[in-house]
């Protein structure tokens, strides 16, 4: 397990009811962070914002650290930047200096 992965599961539960899971995965699809596919999995679930979150939750914990700095960067620039500080408070800022691979993310 990842550092960035046992940060989201230390604050699923959080995550999936704080977390504006259509916005955060428009933005990362623009970014190339998801998939047409991932992100389509994610609108489907409009009626249902928990499990939106969740469904986008366990994406990103399957990705890549470049997927997961890349959320963070979205989190920071769409008006949830409450939810940034609370997983950098976690315990993430540090670990990987919290660069990211291009500006674009990935």
């Amino acid at each position: 397990m990842t550092l960035c992965t046992g940060v989201l599961q230390e604050q699923y539960v959080n995550l999936s009811t704080k977390l504006d899971a259509h916005i955060v995965a428009v933005h990362m699809f623009q970014r190339n962070a998801l998939t047409l596919k991932e992100l389509q999995s994610i609108q489907c679930l409009r009626d249902r914002p928990v499990e939106a979150a969740e469904t986008l939750l366990n994406i990103i914990m399957e990705q890549p650290v470049a997927v997961y700095l890349c959320f963070l960067d979205v989190l920071k620039h769409t008006e949830q930047q409450h939810i940034y500080r609370t997983l950098v408070e976690t315990g993430y800022k540090g670990a990987l200096g919290c660069r990211f691979i291009s500006k674009q993310c990935i």
